[in-house]
């Protein structure tokens, strides 16, 4: 039987009818139903009239949208940063952060060297999954995240001390991969994956090498626009943190960390500056 056939109506439960209705409650205690109950359960779905529906609960948006084809590899500067112009005295400003950086030069080559191991191995999710091992990420991805972490701190292009940690949470500078990206599982074949993905890099090794002789330069006169401006010049982002970028997307590329050709560009597809 259904609801509509259950003969004549039933007078209104005050429970879940009326003008302001709130939804169905349990009656208090004693509670008893007037002639003509108990009452049948509302259908299934029903609103009493003038019900409004209920309006999904508010969540801000995500901080940084990306846009839909962004690459799966990005380094990001916060380019605005504030830097103490005594960081730009010629020399003696790259001196002493070298000094305080020993730590962390340390710290990488070890990991660097666990991270090469590591590098022996990660072919087999490819093969087996079709997929880069999350541990790859958070290790080898870490790396070199906290070496771009190291190289911004010693380049004068944050004013942020990097921390010991393969994550950076936090830090200004920060390197993004996204994980779980699906991967052609034939780039898996032990060492001819690899070695195709060489060749078709060569191109971007070339204008990467070209494109280092202009970092280098570059690198000589990153002290100056913090010494007269108290912060690091755009053009210092867009070249040295651009070539950090490409290298790195060239390098995901290369180990299968990513499925996406490279693109030649020194721009970044995260909208955060």
């Amino acid at each position: 039987m259904t609801w509509e056939s259950q003969g004549p109506a039933a007078p209104q439960d005050p429970r879940w009818s009326g003008a302001q209705p709130t939804g169905w409650q349990a009656p208090p205690p004693g509670y008893q139903p007037p002639p003509g109950g108990p009452y049948p359960p509302p259908p299934p779905g029903y609103q009493p009239p003038g019900y409004p529906p209920q309006q999904p609960i508010w969540q801000p948006p995500p901080a940084y949208p990306l846009a839909p084809d962004a690459y799966p590899v990005n380094v990001s500067y916060d380019r605005a940063a504030r830097i103490n112009r005594l960081w730009g005295i010629p020399a003696l400003g790259y001196v002493v952060r070298a000094i305080l950086l020993i730590p962390h030069f340390i710290l990488l080559w070890l990991i660097g060297i666990l991270a090469a191991l590591m590098t022996l191995v990660t072919w087999i999710p490819v093969l087996l999954l079709g997929r880069f091992p999350g541990w790859g990420y958070r290790w080898i991805g870490g790396l070199m995240g906290w070496a771009t972490r190291v190289q911004a701190y010693l380049g004068l292009m944050t004013p942020t001390y990097p921390p010991f940690s393969l994550s950076g949470e936090g830090h200004p500078v920060s390197v993004r991969f996204d994980e779980g990206v699906r991967i052609n599982r034939l780039w898996g074949i032990p060492v001819l994956g690899v070695l195709i993905r060489a060749i078709l890099l060569i191109p971007h090794f070339i204008v990467i090498w070209l494109l280092a002789i202009l970092v280098a330069f570059l690198w000589l006169f990153t002290w100056l626009p913090v010494l007269v401006l108290g912060r690091q010049a755009d053009v210092v982002y867009t070249v040295i943190g651009g070539w950090t970028r490409w290298y790195f997307r060239v390098i995901a590329y290369l180990m299968l960390m990513v499925d996406r050709y490279p693109p030649f560009s020194l721009g970044e597809d995260d909208p955060r500056l």
